[in-house]
C-alpha cells in the first residue's frame, strides 16, 4: 500500500527562487512547469481522485507576474517517503534556468502553510530615492492610505466595466522605507486580506508597469 502507515500522503513545502525570464510566467504557467518538473524528476506524486486526476500540488502565495522571488513556496503530496536532499536534488536537476529549489520541509497534518507576511524590495535610481523620501514623509501624516481596487465582473452585459471600490491598505503594509536607495516594504495579512504590491507602488507615485518587472520578493513569513 502506498503512502504512510496511516494511508495519508507525505506532504512537503518547498522553498524556491524564480528569476530571469521565468518571472514573467503567470501563476498557471508556473503550476504547469512545476508539474512537468516533478514528473520528469520521477517523484511519486499523489493524485486527486475522480475522472480527471491531477497532482496534489499548489503555490499558496501566488507571485505577481513580472516579480522575481528569492523566497517562494510549492506544496505537494507524495505517496512514498523521500529525504530532503534527494527530493531537492531531483527537482534541481530538472529545473530550467531561472528556477532553483532551495530547501524542503516535511509538513505535519493536512493544513497548507499560512502566509503572514511577504517582503519586497526595489532598487531605485538616486533621483527616485530623493522624491520617494518626500512621499514617504507625506504618507506618515496620513491616517489612511486609500487605493482604488477593481472588483470582479458580475452578470450582465459582456465587456461591462467592473465596479471599483476604495480600500485602506495602511494596515496591510509594514516597514515601508528606503535604505541605501533600495525601497523596502512588507505586505501583511489582515483577516485574509492583502495589499497588492502594485498598489503600494502606485501609492508612492511609481509607474506600476515600469517598476513591477524590477520588484523582487525577498522573503515569505509562514508557519512551515
Amino acid at each position: 500500500m502506498k503512502g504512510s502507515v496511516t494511508g495519508l500522503p507525505y506532504r512537503w513545502a518547498i522553498e524556491l527562487a524564480i528569476e530571469g525570464d521565468l518571472r514573467f510566467f503567470s501563476h498557471r504557467d508556473v503550476m504547469r512547469a512545476m508539474e512537468r518538473i516533478a514528473n520528469r524528476a520521477k517523484l511519486p506524486l499523489r493524485y486527486s481522485r475522480g475522472f480527471n486526476p491531477r497532482p496534489v500540488l499548489s503555490l499558496p502565495c501566488p507571485r505577481p507576474v513580472g516579480v522575481a522571488t528569492r523566497d517562494d513556496r510549492l506544496v505537494f503530496a507524495l505517496d512514498d517517503p523521500m529525504n530532503e536532499a534527494e527530493l531537492r536534488g531531483r527537482l534541481n536537476r530538472q529545473a530550467p534556468e531561472g528556477l532553483r529549489f532551495l530547501a524542503a520541509h516535511l509538513l505535519q497534518g493536512s493544513n497548507t502553510p499560512r502566509v503572514r507576511r511577504v517582503d519586497y524590495e526595489l532598487v531605485l535610481a538616486p533621483a527616485q530615492g530623493r522624491e520617494l523620501r518626500r512621499r514617504l514623509e507625506e504618507l506618515k501624516t496620513m491616517t489612511t492610505w486609500p487605493v482604488q481596487r477593481r472588483g470582479k465582473g458580475g452578470r450582465g452585459r459582456k465587456n461591462a466595466p467592473r465596479p471599483t471600490r476604495t480600500i485602506d491598505i495602511k494596515p496591510m503594509v509594514g516597514e515601508l522605507g528606503i535604505q541605501m536607495d533600495v525601497l523596502h516594504f512588507a505586505c501583511l495579512a489582515q483577516e485574509q486580506k492583502w495589499a497588492k504590491p502594485g498598489e503600494v507602488l502606485a501609492l508612492l507615485g511609481l509607474s506600476v508597469p515600469e517598476h513591477m518587472g524590477r520588484l523582487v520578493r525577498t522573503r515569505i513569513d509562514d508557519d512551515i
